[in-house]
């Protein structure tokens, strides 16, 4: 799965950023208060905005009590990535480094 997670948060990075570069190297000037209304710019894309910002929400709840439990150091790194970026790469990255993290826990495990 740590491959899986590894493409994912690879694309996440990427295809986002070529989305958002396009747009401002095509929107000029506009390009901030376009970035900022078009997310609510019709009923439609704003039940995608708010769905997606609920996930991000859930997925940072869920990311911050999972570090605490394995006690996965540079949570803060993963929670600025999701405003930086976006949730599509946040979440693979942290679920790439988590299995890291169960891996080890399970090689240090004594069987009973």
């Amino acid at each position: 799965m740590r491959y899986v997670y590894g493409v994912l948060s690879i694309a996440g990075l990427i295809l986002p950023m070529v989305c958002f570069g396009i747009h401002f190297t095509r929107a000029g000037e506009r390009g901030w208060p376009e970035f900022w209304a078009a997310p609510f710019a019709t009923w439609v894309i704003s039940g995608f905005s708010w769905d997606l910002m609920l996930t991000a929400t859930a997925c940072t709840i869920w990311m911050a009590n999972e570090s605490k439990r394995l006690k996965i150091k540079g949570f803060a790194w993963h929670f600025a990535a999701i405003f930086l970026v976006g949730i599509c790469f946040a979440l693979p990255t942290f679920l790439y480094r988590r299995e890291a993290y169960l891996k080890i826990a399970r090689a240090t495990t004594i069987p009973q």
